[in-house]
């Protein structure tokens, strides 16, 4: 033991004064990097999230209030581009689109896509309705009693701008939502939607002795919705979807991850 420790030791210190002698390879400095930093002047993309704490509403009032808000890529004006929608918790959401060469040009009056809530959190792209064009879903959250919290749908109509149509499509969840993710879960050939959402209530309310995680919660549990074609179904129920208030999920990802060609979550 003795001998295995001290060479341990040895080998150790070794290594730090290598470390600390002179460097026979290139200055850090000036060596290649994989990626290179692009400021905000030269792309264009000055989104900034800022959010400024009050008496009645701060990260005492709501656990998340630093958890920040989401991005989305994905080529919504079918240029060939890929653009990027961001989304704020105190200001509107922004889109920008991505006019090649690293540049990007904000279009969110023109497109109508700024939101008209007050927390949004998560955000995805995806062709909702299967008629060539993505489609921006928008989570929301922060306001417990009002309505601000509702999720949004921006369906694109073709032409640079897009309609709200959350309720038309049955996605206008009134939960804590932090994220969604759109995939066919049911091989039918359409997309369908996992909403991942928050409890209301904070981890030293739940009454945990009553075993709640096997109560299912409107609105704090997460959801799996079928794709009907013109409406999305709550599904959560049949398809085994842990949905009780204990709920604290951040972000959802979809993925075959046994190899039998149907996707899990």
């Amino acid at each position: 033991m003795f001998s295995l420790r001290t060479n341990g030791v040895a080998i150790g210190f070794l290594l730090l004064v290598g470390a600390c002698g002179p460097s026979s390879g290139p200055n850090p400095a000036e060596a290649p990097t994989l990626f290179t930093r692009l400021t905000q002047e030269e792309t264009g993309l000055d989104f900034i999230n800022a959010v400024e704490d009050t008496k009645d509403f701060n990260v005492l009032t709501y656990r998340n209030y630093y958890n920040g808000g989401g991005v989305a890529l994905g080529d919504v004006n079918n240029d060939g581009w890929v653009d990027v929608y961001f989304t704020a918790n105190m200001q509107p959401n922004r889109l920008y689109l991505n006019r090649g060469n690293w540049q990007f040009e904000e279009v969110t009056d023109q497109a109508g896509v700024a939101g008209t809530k007050a927390w949004s959190t998560g955000v995805a792209m995806a062709d909702v309705n299967a008629d060539g064009w993505l489609d921006i879903y928008v989570s929301n959250s922060g306001d417990v009693q009002g309505d601000e919290k509702v999720n949004e749908l921006f369906i694109n109509q073709g032409d640079g701008t897009f309609t709200e149509q959350a309720a038309a499509y049955g996605l206008a969840d009134e939960g804590f939502s932090t994220h969604a993710s759109f995939f066919d879960y049911d091989g039918d050939g359409d997309l369908d939607c996992y909403l991942l959402n928050n409890s209301f209530k904070d981890p030293s309310q739940i009454e945990l002795y009553r075993s709640p995680r096997d109560e299912r919660d409107a609105l704090g549990g997460d959801k799996l919705m079928r794709n009907d074609g013109d409406k999305f179904v709550d599904v959560s129920e049949e398809a085994g979807i842990y949905g009780s208030l204990i709920g604290f999920g951040l972000g959802v990802s979809v993925s075959d991850l046994n190899g039998d060609m149907w996707p899990d979550i």
